[in-house]
């Protein structure tokens, strides 16, 4: 594609670079499965389908088994229930340092003062990204914690 051209070595390298990326969006790791802990274990991501109008996004992904010790790719079918946000799924509005911001209720009950601010998880995915406030693959690493977070039990089993 660019034979015609005298390439300096510093843009040989970004073009190697570009031409040899994996095809999957996205490999995350993951905590160690309970019951394989000789493996280290991510959520690599396939594919990402947005629907803007109907404000969801749907997560292919696959559980993925790698041997600590050569880093060989273990097949062994792992659970993947849906991974989907929806415009009604509620996310942790995050500060600076991507802690959930936290504020003073207004009418204070005896066991709480504080609660943390939430927001529409479509909506502010597009906002983060369409304001430069996160990189793509931090965005999904985000939202893959929360996913974790609520379907531990079910990605932790084995068929």
């Amino acid at each position: 594609m660019n034979d015609h051209l005298i390439i300096p070595e510093n843009i040989q390298e970004i073009l190697n670079s570009i031409g040899n990326p994996s095809v999957n969006l996205a490999e995350l790791p993951m905590e160690a499965h309970p019951a394989l802990p000789q493996f280290n274990r991510s959520i690599r991501v396939l594919d990402i389908d947005a629907k803007s109008e109907q404000q969801f996004i749907y997560f292919k992904y696959e559980q993925v088994l790698k041997n600590k010790e050569t880093g060989e790719e273990v097949k062994i079918p792992l659970p993947a229930p849906e991974w989907i946000v929806y415009k009604e799924t509620a996310s942790y509005l995050l500060d600076e340092s991507n802690n959930p911001i936290e504020l003073p209720l207004k009418d204070t009950q005896a066991d709480q003062t504080t609660d943390l601010v939430r927001v529409p998880s479509y909506k502010y995915m597009l906002w983060l990204l369409k304001n430069n406030k996160i990189r793509f693959l931090e965005l999904l690493n985000y939202y893959l914690q929360l996913f974790v977070e609520k379907h531990k039990d079910e990605l932790d089993k084995l068929s």
